[in-house]
């Protein structure tokens, strides 16, 4: 199974306590609008700057400060800061890719990156794209079941799709900038490429319907020899079904195909009329 290959999201569960680092907390959002397959899918990449802030940034496995897990330090691990991320992805993001600019609020950094799609034989092309632009993985890596699938049925579609695989097609983003722009010596040793993000956020919406798996803090969660965390994504199977609306093309010809039918049928009863008024 490709989740034991996929070794770069194998620690993501696992928040970072020294040095003070807190991993970039990635949300994917996804939108289906057409029964074709057609949409967006837009990557939101968290990350908590401590040159924005006034204070210590607490650790959020640590919101009470009772822990002694220290504050949150990110910036000096990145050569020129985390404002070298926005250049990094600008520079090397794929031609499919629309890099937004990067905003701030408070001390958190956001870095944007979507592609469009319009069914989803040109989702799985992009989707595949990614996956293979990762130095490790491979789209045939993955089992079928791990795949992206759209099946409609009816009035309702459905789509599913890994965590592995998902995971698997931010890798070409994770390694480049990891290896491209991290401070190598300043993370030797108790930092890797696995450490640096976590899939934090999932969002997906098919039509009218919506399905979501947001982070949470959770007092009860273990963490270590105590108690208290942030938990993230958890499930390896991601889905979600709702009503999706025929393209409005599909739509145009259904109608003008009952209006022709229509049509037709008064000129024959106009026609049979006609034969039985001549006999």
């Amino acid at each position: 199974m490709c989740k034991k290959i996929l070794m770069i999201f194998g620690l993501l569960a696992t928040v970072l306590v020294l040095g003070g680092c807190w991993p970039a907390e990635i949300g994917v959002e996804t939108e289906f609008t057409s029964r074709s397959g057609g949409g967006t899918r837009v990557f939101v990449v968290d990350i908590m700057d401590d040159t924005l802030a006034t204070e210590p940034i607490t650790n959020p496995d640590d919101p009470d400060g009772t822990e002694g897990k220290g504050a949150v330090i990110n910036n000096k691990h990145i050569t020129g800061g985390l404002g070298a991320i926005q250049t990094w992805l600008e520079q090397y993001a794929p031609d499919f890719i629309t890099v937004k600019p990067m905003t701030t609020s408070g001390y958190h950094r956001y870095f944007t990156f979507e592609f469009s799609f319009k069914d989803f034989d040109e989702f799985l092309e992009k989707y595949e794209a990614l996956v293979n632009l990762s130095p490790t993985m491979s789209w045939s890596d993955f089992d079928a079941d791990e795949k992206p699938k759209w099946v409609c049925e009816g009035g309702q579609c459905t789509f599913t799709e890994s965590k592995a695989i998902l995971e698997a097609s931010l890798d070409w983003a994770l390694d480049g900038i990891f290896n491209d722009i991290y401070d190598a010596d300043d993370l030797a040793d108790y930092v890797g490429k696995a450490d640096i993000s976590v899939l934090a956020n999932y969002k997906l919406y098919v039509g009218d319907g919506e399905y979501e798996e947001l982070q949470h803090f959770d007092a009860d969660a273990i963490d270590g020899a105590g108690t208290g965390k942030v938990v993230y994504v958890t499930s390896e199977t991601l889905t979600g079904t709702g009503q999706v609306p025929m393209a409005g093309w599909l739509i145009g010809v259904i109608i003008a195909g009952v209006v022709l039918v229509a049509g037709g049928a008064v000129v024959l009863v106009l026609l049979l009329g006609k034969k039985k008024a001549v006999a």
